[in-house]
């Protein structure tokens, strides 16, 4: 697209779907769309937002656990010129899920990718860079962000928090 020209969220949907038809869309509210992507097809949804979105800036990736090894990431980029957001949705499954990197076509996703790998365990195939980005080198391999991840409470005292109350199970009796 010219530079000059603007582009909104019901358009944009139908154009990534003309050239993708396995992406889906839903509206969102005002000039926002969802696209639901295949994980294959992540860096092709990527490469048309780069081409045809002139000032589009990713803004966040970031991953959910859905639980039983079913994952989200989740992908956001604003056009502040077409004051557009475009969300993306793509589910990955499996003990080892993985999604090949975007950060060659937006850098400003380098990180972001690092992290999700860190916390989720989402491998980031052709990353540039795969070093721990927030954790401890002792915590490569250990998720902290995947739900079945069990929190170490050995070292609560020293926080000054307090320890918490068990939580009553559904007949009102405490554990």
């Amino acid at each position: 697209m010219s530079d000059s020209s603007t582009i909104n969220a019901s358009t944009f949907g139908r154009l990534v779907i003309n050239k993708i038809p396995e992406v889906s869309s839903k509206p969102l509210d005002g000039n926002k769309i969802e696209l639901v992507v295949p994980a294959s097809r992540i860096r092709d949804v990527v490469t048309i937002i780069d081409e045809e979105i002139n000032d589009a800036l990713p803004e966040s990736v970031f991953g959910v656990d859905l639980e039983n090894d079913n994952y989200e990431l989740i992908y956001i980029f604003w056009s502040h010129n077409n004051r557009l957001l475009v969300q993306l949705r793509v589910s990955l499954q499996g003990e080892n899920p993985e999604i090949e990197s975007t950060c060659d076509i937006f850098p400003g996703l380098e990180w972001h990718e690092r992290e999700v790998r860190e916390m989720f365990g989402v491998n980031i195939t052709n990353h540039p860079d795969p070093r721990l980005l927030l954790l401890p080198d002792e915590l490569e391999g250990v998720y902290p962000l995947r739900k079945r991840f069990q929190t170490d409470q050995s070292r609560l005292e020293e926080t000054g928090i307090s320890t918490p109350k068990p939580r009553a199970t559904s007949g009102g009796e405490d554990k």
